[in-house]
């Protein structure tokens, strides 16, 4: 989408939180990006964590990442959206 003209603005790992920033962009019109990222999925020497430990140790309220990108012209206005949506 914005190939490499684009900036983090946010990055969490509440799927809630995650909702409420994408809602706030969508309201002003400021196109973004997200990538969630598993580290349950994340490969070591024989396989996935996961698959070679299963879930023990791991707090799943950190299992997933969510990352919100914005094109560089609009970050500021993105980090102002998302610190009122957050800390309403």
């Amino acid at each position: 989408m914005f190939l490499f003209k684009k900036e983090d603005v946010y990055i969490g790992y509440s799927f809630d939180d995650l909702s409420k920033v994408r809602g706030a962009l969508d309201n002003e019109g400021i196109k973004h990006s997200y990538r969630v990222r598993s580290h349950s999925g994340q490969w070591s020497s024989r396989g996935t964590r996961r698959g070679m430990f299963g879930s023990f140790g791991m707090n799943m309220n950190y299992e997933k990442q969510y990352t919100v990108y914005v094109h560089r012209k609009d970050v500021e206005r993105a980090k102002y959206l998302i610190n009122r949506a957050l800390h309403k």
